[in-house]
């Protein structure tokens, strides 16, 4: 697990996004509504297409669309002095 991982999942449940893990079937990704992969590099980055078929309506969803606008706020990660990680127990 990664910095942009768990900054994503603590973003997420701050905002009131259910965040559950489990494996998924690649049944279960052809019939997302959305998804979207995180990274250092990519920070995050939606999916719209798996194995030639569309996710969804093969646009961008709305979770992901609010994710990234509040992602994007957040003070550099990489600076520890103004990362801003936020903590939930």
């Amino acid at each position: 697990p990664g910095i942009t991982r768990e900054t994503l999942m603590k973003l997420a449940a701050s905002l009131g996004i259910t965040v559950v893990e489990r494996r998924i079937s690649l049944a279960e990704f052809h019939a997302a509504d959305e998804a979207f992969t995180c990274g250092t590099m990519g920070e995050l980055t939606p999916v719209v297409r798996i194995d030639g078929r569309l996710v969804g309506d093969g646009r961008v969803g709305p979770v992901t669309r609010r994710l990234q606008g509040e992602y994007a706020k957040l003070p550099d990660q990489d600076d520890p002095e103004h990362a801003l990680i936020p903590e939930f127990r």
